[in-house]
């Protein structure tokens, strides 16, 4: 099997570079819909708002779990490798609260369901996964940017040294 990574390249100070730029720009793009989702979607009075935000939080959050793992397996971090498991444990239970609510919402009416569903006991039970892992995944996600952020400057910072 081959894999579709981007090549890996060594430059003067000897650190490996990959193609993560574009995976990293998509996750920070994932990480501004997953912040926004809840407060566009949640606020509405009607249950298809409600139905809405579990049809597109749970792709996005496939979405965010294939992009971490293209950066996990291209990194040449290892501190970036680790950091990737957490945002990808969570986005999976934020996914996993998702399927299980969209599924009670689906089974009682759908878009048509009334507001009692949301106290339905097993929707409720897939909201207390799903809320801590949402805010886990913002939270992570952005420590998990902010230290490729910041790897790419110690890094941009050796090679201009090792130019000189």
């Amino acid at each position: 099997m081959t894999s579709l990574s981007a090549p890996r390249t060594v430059t003067p100070t000897g650190t490996a570079t990959s193609g993560t730029g574009p995976r990293t720009a998509a996750l920070a793009a994932v990480l501004i819909v997953s912040a926004a989702l809840p407060f566009i979607f949640l606020p509405m009075e009607q249950s298809w708002g409600h139905l809405a935000f579990h049809l597109v939080g749970a792709p996005v959050c496939v979405v965010a779990i294939i992009l971490l793992a293209g950066i996990r397996r291209i990194s040449t971090s290892k501190a970036v490798r680790v950091l990737t498991w957490i945002p990808t444990v969570t986005f999976a239970g934020w996914c996993i609260g998702h399927l299980g609510e969209m599924a009670v919402v689906l089974s009682h009416g759908g878009a048509h369901a009334d507001e009692h569903v949301f106290e339905h006991p097993v929707h409720s039970f897939f909201a207390t996964i799903a809320i801590p892992s949402w805010l886990g995944s913002v939270v992570t996600t952005l420590v998990l940017l902010v230290t490729i952020g910041i790897l790419a400057l110690v890094r941009a910072r050796a090679r201009a040294r090792a130019r000189r």
